[in-house]
C-alpha cells in the first residue's frame, strides 16, 4: 500500500513538473508572439504606431500577393509561402517602407518649419484636436469644411498630401528652383492635352502644369533618397511574428 501510495506521488510530482514546463512554454510563445522593436530613422515605432500602419498596407499587399502569384485570399492567406517568403513577412516588409516613407516626409517637414514636432505622439495629437475642433463647430452650428470627423488614416493621407504640396509652393526651397532647360525637357518628355483639346498644348499654355508636376517629381526624389538612406533597427523575426498576431 506504501508503495503505491510513492508510486502515485512520483506520478503525480511529474505531471506537476510537465504542466509548470507547459505553462512556461506557453509564456515564452506568448511573450514572442509580442516582442517588439524596431527603429527607423532614429525613431522608436511604438506598437501602436506600427498596427497602424501595417492596417493601412494590409489590403494593398493582400492584392499585389494576389496578384504576383496568383494567390487565393482565404483564412491561411498569411501562413502561406510565396516563393520562399510568407504572406505576413511580405506585410511586414511592406509596413517597414511604409514607415520609411512617413518618417521621410516628416523628418524633411520639420527641418522645414512645416511642422513643429515629426513624432507619432505629435500626429496622434493634432488628429485628435482636429476631431474635437471640428466637432465643436459642428454643434455650434458653425460650417466645417471637409470631414466632420477623420479616421487616423485619411488624417494621415490628408497631412502627407498638405505638407507636399506646401513644400513643392515654396520656390525658394531647396530643389524647387527650375532652370528653364529642365521645364522645357520635362514639356517635351510627353504631351499636354488640356479640357476637351485633343491638340498638344504650348509650353506657355502647359507651364503652370509643367512645373508643378517637375516640382512634385522633384520632391518624391528627395522622399525617396531619403528613405533609401533611412537606417532599420530590429529583430525583423519579432516583427514579423508581432505583425502575424496584430493582422486582423
Amino acid at each position: 500500500m506504501k508503495n503505491r501510495k510513492k508510486r502515485l506521488m512520483k506520478i503525480g510530482a511529474v505531471i506537476a513538473v510537465i504542466a509548470v514546463a507547459g505553462i512556461a512554454g506557453g509564456v515564452v510563445i506568448c511573450k514572442g508572439a509580442n516582442r517588439f522593436e524596431l527603429t527607423v530613422a532614429g525613431d522608436l515605432i511604438s506598437k501602436e504606431e506600427y498596427v497602424n500602419c501595417m492596417n493601412s498596407v494590409e489590403y494593398d499587399t493582400k492584392i499585389q500577393i494576389q496578384q504576383d502569384y496568383d494567390a487565393v485570399y482565404g483564412t491561411d492567406f498569411w501562413e502561406k509561402q510565396y516563393d520562399g517568403q510568407y504572406g505576413y513577412e511580405i506585410l511586414a516588409r511592406n509596413t517597414v517602407e511604409q514607415l520609411k516613407y512617413i518618417h521621410a516626409v516628416y523628418d524633411l517637414a520639420e527641418e522645414n518649419g512645416d511642422v513643429a514636432d515629426s513624432s507619432y505622439e505629435a500626429l496622434e495629437k493634432r488628429w485628435k484636436d482636429g476631431n474635437a475642433e471640428r466637432s465643436e463647430k459642428v454643434e455650434k452650428g458653425e460650417v466645417v469644411y471637409g470631414l466632420k470627423e477623420y479616421t487616423f488614416q485619411l488624417y494621415l493621407d490628408y497631412e502627407l498630401s498638405t505638407l507636399k504640396e506646401k513644400y513643392c509652393n515654396d520656390t525658394s526651397r531647396e530643389g524647387m528652383q527650375l532652370t528653364e532647360d529642365e521645364v522645357l525637357q520635362h514639356y517635351q518628355s510627353r504631351d499636354w492635352i488640356f479640357g476637351g483639346s485633343e491638340e498638344n498644348a504650348d509650353l506657355e499654355t502647359a507651364r503652370i502644369a509643367v512645373e508643378r508636376e517637375l516640382r512634385e517629381q522633384k520632391y518624391d526624389d528627395m522622399i525617396t533618397q531619403r528613405e533609401n538612406g533611412s537606417q532599420v533597427e530590429g529583430n525583423m523575426k519579432d516583427v514579423n511574428r508581432y505583425t502575424l498576431k496584430n493582422i486582423q
